[in-house]
């Protein structure tokens, strides 16, 4: 009998074993596999990402990829017509069910659905399915190879093979103040944001991206009324998302002509070149050439540039947003034809004008985003280099090197998920990675076999996998569930191999 535990009952969590009951079942492996799912919280299927009560909070992909079984994209698509679609009123949308943005607690619903429908299935196949509320703190391997998990309930479970799923990712940046009352660390749950955050309060939020978006929505959802003031290194927020993109056909950027690149030229392909095609690509359907130096949006008022965001998303879009739209389901794959170098050089001189563009703000938030910014409640402030806290005023102080210096009543670091494994507070990570079980990849996350989805490490064996954020550097889209949904179908089928393969059947 072979034993496989998941840990972390999130979408990917669930992902994954609902992907492993369907192939289990295919494979008619009854009696011969079972599976212990492991999530520190009681509900499972919907984690942090999809467990938020808060209205605003939204999904920032159409509902039409978003399925949560690995080939079958339009599912919750297709249960969101079956669930009183578009007129709900936890979905936004202004055309059909595929283009709607629903709240992440709606997608949350359908996940955890689907996850005891394929419990149920499994278990009607005598495929064993263990649940356990606890939370997963320490991994040792045993002389057999197998792999005993230690739990926070004292007990522990010894499996064949480890998936780690444990989702979003807390930082443990800004560690000197996570005893001081008026310093949120983490934007979730929200309850903990709203217990500690005063209506009244001035309040910093450090981060300008869909994280820190969301913090804002949850605070004037709530009734907030004081200032709301961000901050960011480059103060740029994320372009807004229209409800449905235009269309956009590539000539130059394809993987075709990337392969035909690498096979001529005898090198992967490099930034400069890419970026040279991305242009390629947009000045042709613009009919003209670009300014591309007008394209930054580093320290520059938002407000503005918001407002023409929101007129050309209402229209479908513009050629950059519709042109990276267009890449979702390369960009992963020409990512890993990348060398190291090209990757650091990418992240380093196009990474933050990529995923403004790339993950952009639900049309909703962004309408709602400008008139805060227009009534004066909420401001966006670039270039902070130092925070600190002033003790006798009780203040956070954050120095910035374009507007000056500016004081908050209460600071929350919503920053986004930690992207480096030293970086992530995290107990199992941080105890895998003293091991030695997870190497830390230079650019973020862990190193993978990104065929199988196999955590590589000089100690760690030949049983743990890793999926999402866990594997952001080696890996791209991590934070989106229809390409985590698709990478867990391969590391399904690795597993399920290895247990055909070596005679378990």
């Amino acid at each position: 009998m072979k034993k496989i535990a998941i840990i972390g009952g999130g979408a990917c969590g669930s992902a994954a074993l609902i992907e492993l009951i369907i192939q289990s079942i295919s494979a008619s492996l009854q009696n011969q596999i079972s599976f212990v799912l492991i999530e520190r919280q009681k509900k499972v299927g919907y984690g942090l990402a999809f467990g938020s009560k808060q209205p605003s909070h939204i999904l920032n992909t159409q509902a039409d990829i978003m399925g949560i079984y690995a080939n079958e994209p339009d599912d919750f698509a297709e249960w969101l017509k079956a669930h009183g679609g578009k007129y709900r009123s936890d979905v936004k949308s202004e055309s059909d069910e595929e283009n709607a943005y629903t709240s992440r607690l709606l997608y949350g619903h359908y996940v955890a659905e689907q996850l005891e429908e394929s419990i149920k299935k499994a278990k009607a196949n005598q495929i064993n399915i263990e649940v356990i509320e606890a939370e997963a703190y320490d991994i040792d391997r045993l002389e057999n190879e197998r792999l005993l998990i230690y739990l926070t309930n004292d007990s522990t479970t010894e499996v064949d093979e480890v998936l780690l799923a444990p989702g979003t990712p807390k930082p443990n940046t800004f560690k000197h103040f996570k005893d001081n009352l008026n310093y949120i660390d983490f934007p979730w749950p929200t309850k903990n944001l709203l217990e500690r955050t005063g209506k009244k309060d001035h309040v910093g939020i450090l981060g300008t991206s869909l994280s820190a978006i969301d913090t804002v929505m949850s605070l004037v959802d709530n009734g907030h009324t004081g200032k709301i003031t961000m901050f960011s290194p480059d103060g740029m927020l994320p372009r807004v998302q229209p409800d449905e993109n235009k269309d956009f056909e590539r000539k130059y950027l394809t993987l075709s002509n990337l392969h035909k690149l690498k096979r001529e030229k005898g090198h992967p392909p490099r930034a400069k070149e890419l970026f040279r095609l991305f242009i390629k690509d947009v000045e042709e359907t613009e009919g003209k050439p670009l300014n591309w130096k007008s394209f930054n949006r580093d320290s520059k008022d938002q407000l503005p540039l918001l407002e023409y965001d929101i007129k050309v998303a209402e229209k479908g879009g513009d050629s950059l947003l519709n042109m990276a739209y267009s890449m979702r389901y390369d960009t992963s794959r020409i990512w890993s034809w990348m060398s190291l170098h090209e990757q650091i050089i990418f992240t380093k001189w196009l990474g933050r004008h990529w995923t403004i563009t790339r993950h952009a703000i639900p049309l909703h938030n962004a309408k709602r985003l400008a008139k805060l910014i227009k009534e004066g409640q909420l401001e966006i402030i670039p270039q902070n280099n130092e925070v600190s806290f002033i003790q006798e005023k009780n203040h956070f102080k954050i120095t910035t090197g374009k507007d000056g210096i500016f004081e908050v009543k209460k600071l929350i670091n919503a920053t986004g998920s930690a992207a480096k494994l030293e970086e992530m507070q995290n107990i199992l990570v941080e105890n895998l990675l003293k091991k030695d079980y997870l190497k830390p990849h230079p650019i973020g996350g862990t190193v993978i076999n990104p065929h199988t989805m196999q955590c590589i490490s000089e100690k760690g064996g030949e049983h743990i996998y890793a999926v999402g954020h866990l594997v952001n550097g080696m890996l791209m889209d991590v934070n989106a569930v229809w390409f985590n949904v698709k990478t867990i179908a391969r590391l399904a089928s690795e597993i399920i191999f290895k247990t055909t393969a070596n005679g378990h059947v």
